[in-house]
């Protein structure tokens, strides 16, 4: 009989060794990743997709900074709710977003002085994904601006939407509960 330690080196073993065999997928095995979706949540969830992800760095503005001239064309990156979703022209559509910010941890934090802004490009967002009171990140350039329940707001041109989801813990493999980078679909 082996003695003591050599049954915890043993036990250690046996214990390492069904630890990577739970580990190791099988080949036979579908990451949750690539679970089968619709394929028009599979189409807009391309997201690495040249064009419609991040470009670059961007400016440390908030919505009331960019409403000053300067703003004009510079790349930023707003997070906030949805509020409203409309097309204003045939092919594009336009989101008017409550503007949050995050704290040292990552969380989201809904200012006292709220600030809103509007983000629009071409195409469609599949409205499975994106709709009202959804969480969204919006890089883009200032564009211009508008006005949002007589208050003027700054106008981005989106170059890449990032959606954030509130689902709980295990139905990650839901299509409604896609986090990620989104493409638009075509008009």
């Amino acid at each position: 009989m082996p003695s003591s330690p050599d049954r915890r080196i043993t036990a250690t073993l046996c214990a390492a060794a069904l630890l990577a065999a739970c580990a190791t997928p099988s080949p036979n095995d579908t990451p949750p990743s690539q679970s089968a979706a619709p394929a028009a949540l599979a189409a807009s969830r391309e997201a690495n997709r040249p064009g419609r992800t991040p470009k670059g760095p961007a400016a440390n503005i908030s919505p009331a900074q960019a409403l000053t001239p300067q703003a004009q064309g510079q790349r930023v990156k707003w997070t906030g709710g949805i509020n409203a979703i409309d097309t204003r022209e045939p092919g594009r559509q336009c989101f008017t977003l409550l503007h949050a910010t995050s704290d040292a941890q990552g969380v989201l934090q809904w200012p006292r002085d709220e600030q809103q802004f509007v983000a629009c490009g071409a195409g469609y967002y599949d409205s499975k994904l994106v709709a009202q009171f959804t969480l969204a990140s919006f890089e883009g350039r200032v564009a211009g601006q508008q006005t949002v329940l007589n208050k003027p707001v700054p106008v981005i041109e989106i170059e890449a939407l990032y959606l954030f989801s509130d689902c709980t813990q295990g139905s990650e493999n839901s299509p409604e509960c896609y986090s990620g980078y989104l493409q638009p679909q075509k008009p």
